[in-house]
């Protein structure tokens, strides 16, 4: 295909670059430029080497920890976000309270006046379309629902009332 030390391949065609003596050279110890750009070529793949490595490393650690977490998470009761969030609300209304008792002034008053009116409206009306069961607590409650309902439902006639009040 070519003379001896050319290049294979298409290039071959073209012939060789270099001088058969500096070929002989070549084959026999490389020149101090060669071994240099090879020194750095090989120092420059222990680089990148060393960087894939860190990177496989701390991949590796930051998906252990989120393993870690993830356990941590479902081992907490699954209402544990609504516990945690309301526990936090409560420290915040102490909080408060306290401040206002610093300040000496009624927590009740400054909470209604930091709830907007709209918000206080909408409230209202949603507690009084709640029609609370309060269950069974005792006979003497029971028989005071009972009355009550069966005391709604009478509907008392007004004109045979009258009639029987002439009488």
């Amino acid at each position: 295909a070519g003379a001896p030390g050319s290049l294979p391949g298409p290039l071959s065609e073209c012939g060789s670059f270099q001088s058969s003596e500096e070929e002989e050279e070549e084959e026999g110890s490389p020149g101090p430029a060669v071994a240099a750009a090879a020194e750095q070529r090989r120092e420059e793949r222990l680089r990148r080497f060393r960087e894939l490595h860190m990177k496989r490393y701390e991949a590796c650690k930051l998906n252990s920890q989120e393993v870690v977490e993830e356990d941590k998470r479902l081992k907490l009761p699954p209402n544990w976000e609504a516990k945690k969030a309301r526990l936090e609300w409560e420290l915040q209304v102490q909080e408060k309270k306290k401040e206002c008792a610093a300040r000496g002034e009624d927590y009740e008053r400054v909470k209604l006046l930091e709830i907007s009116a709209e918000d206080a409206e909408r409230w209202e009306r949603k507690k009084k379309r709640k029609n609370p069961d309060l269950g069974f607590s005792d006979y003497a409650a029971a028989q005071l629902r009972q009355y009550q309902r069966l005391t709604r439902q009478i509907k008392p006639d007004l004109e045979q009332y009258e009639k029987l009040k002439e009488q």
